[in-house]
């Protein structure tokens, strides 16, 4: 019944919990919400991913939001009501147009998300900006996990992220909170980056460039804080909080071949 799926050719290279198709759920979301044209998509193939997390749906749905007009999307094989074998397939049934979602849509999401790239030799970073949508308590751990794993001591740069007061009060329970503020990260709670326009918070310098992992506040960013915005995965933030730079072009996964189907319900 579906002849095409959303399936990387990185699958099968790409590790059991999923870390390398990080980029790809907010890249994916803000490109299917340009090709639904206001309509209901039906996402098919992405359950043969290595896995499609709560945090990655979270993503996708953020940059779904910027550029989609639709209320909702349906995700076969993973999203609760499109689970079921018989509503899939009166689903399918009732799509009206079938669009493949190409490596030329997603390298060209990656160039619009990734606005304040100039050149390859400028890979300067002055904050880091996370948690937009707020941080999960997963996403709290594989922020602390990954500072530790690269032996940063302190961050070179700004890393800022914002939360909610209870994840915080979970993540200071299991430990993360007291280890990101040794690292130098600074949490906000009780907002979000879109409300966040000014200094303190964003760089004073017009050229400062913000790099985020979040395809919505790459979208929004450069409009909301008139400064260039980066876009990158989580393990790049970090390397970048380490380093000061932004060593990145594209993932390593984007040039590979990548066929997808995107199904539009009338």
């Amino acid at each position: 019944m579906i002849e095409k799926h959303i399936l990387p050719s990185i699958v099968e290279d790409s590790s059991d919990d999923g870390t390398e198709l990080e980029s790809l759920f907010p890249l994916l979301g803000w490109t299917i919400g340009n090709l639904s044209s206001g309509k209901i998509p039906l996402i098919l193939g992405m359950d043969l991913l290595p896995i499609v997390s709560d945090d990655n749906l979270k993503s996708f749905c953020a940059a779904f939001g910027t550029t989609g007009k639709s209320p909702l999307f349906h995700m076969a094989k993973v999203t609760p009501e499109a689970v079921n074998d018989d509503i899939l397939k009166g689903m399918v049934d009732g799509c009206r147009d079938n669009v493949e979602v190409t490596i030329q849509d997603l390298s060209h999401a990656h160039a619009m998300l990734d606005s304040g790239k100039n050149n390859h030799s400028d890979s300067r970073v002055d904050l880091v900006a996370l948690g937009n949508p707020h941080l999960s308590i997963s996403e709290l751990k594989r922020l602390t996990d990954l500072l530790h794993q690269n032996g940063v001591n302190k961050v070179k740069v700004d890393v800022v992220a914002t939360l909610s007061r209870h994840v915080q009060s979970l993540g200071l329970e299991r430990g993360y909170i007291k280890k990101l503020e040794e690292y130098g990260v600074q949490l906000i709670n009780d907002t979000c980056w879109c409300m966040i326009c000014d200094p303190p918070i964003i760089p004073v310098e017009q050229n400062a460039r913000i790099l985020t992992n979040s395809g919505k506040y790459a979208h929004y960013g450069p409009g909301l804080t008139n400064r260039k915005i980066r876009f990158g995965s989580m393990f790049d933030c970090v390397q970048a909080a380490k380093t000061g730079e932004l060593r990145l072009s594209i993932p390593s996964w984007l040039p590979r071949k990548f066929a997808s189907t995107l199904k539009r319900i009338k």
